[in-house]
């Protein structure tokens, strides 16, 4: 039974159960308690023999749930426990759309991306830089700085069109 819980992460001891279902059971109990203790999400947990299944399942329906158009791909989704740490993040970035690119010129780049508001916004600024430079005129549509990772790429990509 133990296969379940090998580092016994919830003080559960198989020997206190007769039946390996009824164990299962109370450490499904505690996965839920721990990822999704207010049952924000549509995953039940009773469909899991694994805590690492139930996990995977959560987050990808919290990206489903709170960002349909994956908007926001850069989060390391592994290391959020509840999907309240999860939008706590999410709106964050939001917020910082709103503060940093409210017209969404530079929608391209995710800010899920940046640890925090002033890298992304050094992104962004990086960005206008480059079009002040080599674009000023906005001749160049085709070209867009923020699908570029350096000024080099970009000034190269605008040699060629």
């Amino acid at each position: 039974m133990n296969k379940y819980n090998k580092d016994n992460a919830y003080k559960l001891d198989p020997s206190d159960y007769e039946y390996e279902e009824d164990y299962l059971d109370d450490l499904r109990v505690c996965w839920q308690d721990k990822y999704d203790p207010n049952t924000k999400t549509n995953v039940c947990v009773d469909d899991y023999n694994k805590e690492e299944d139930y996990k995977e399942s959560l987050v990808n329906n919290w990206q489903k749930t709170c960002d349909p158009q994956h908007r926001f791909n850069g989060f390391e989704l592994e290391r959020f426990t509840t999907i309240d740490d999860y939008l706590v993040e999410l709106n964050d970035r939001l917020d910082w759309i709103k503060k940093c690119d409210p017209e969404r010129i530079f929608s391209k780049i995710d800010p899920s991306k940046h640890d925090n508001m002033f890298q992304y916004q050094h992104v962004l600024d990086l960005r206008k830089v480059w079009e002040n430079k080599f674009d000023p005129n906005n001749e160049h549509i085709n070209v867009d700085p923020c699908e570029y990772s350096s000024v080099e790429e970009n000034h190269e990509a605008l040699k060629h069109t």
